[in-house]
């Protein structure tokens, strides 16, 4: 996780983006290692995370008022109503996968308070 930052970043202002994003979001992948899921399952979600985090830097982009708001916000923001961002150039069964990753982080970032 440590390098998402970088893999998301267009500028060196959307890498501060990336860290907070994932200090909110390594919570939810260490809740998610701890529930004993498959690796294949796991690595499933972690994949859907980075996608997301990713989704949500490229937009940003476009819309850079926005990347004032804090991390947690955009990610709830990106998850709401239990579906992610669109992801540009998924197909739509690969969309379903990061859909279920975002119903998932929904729910940990609702019950969670972070």
């Amino acid at each position: 996780m440590e390098e998402w930052p970088k893999s998301w970043a267009g500028s060196p202002s959307d890498e501060v983006l990336g860290r907070e994003l994932v200090r909110v979001l390594r919570p939810f992948v260490i809740a998610l290692e701890q529930q004993g899921l498959s690796s294949q399952t796991l690595r499933r979600h972690v994949d859907g995370v980075w996608l997301i985090g990713g989704e949500i830097v490229r937009r940003l982009n476009d819309e850079p008022a926005s990347s004032r708001r804090p991390a947690r916000a955009l990610l709830l923001e990106a998850v709401e109503g239990g579906e992610a961002l669109l992801v540009s150039g998924l197909a739509q069964e690969e969309q379903e996968e990061v859909d279920a990753t975002a119903r998932k982080l929904r729910r940990f970032l609702s019950s969670s308070g972070r």
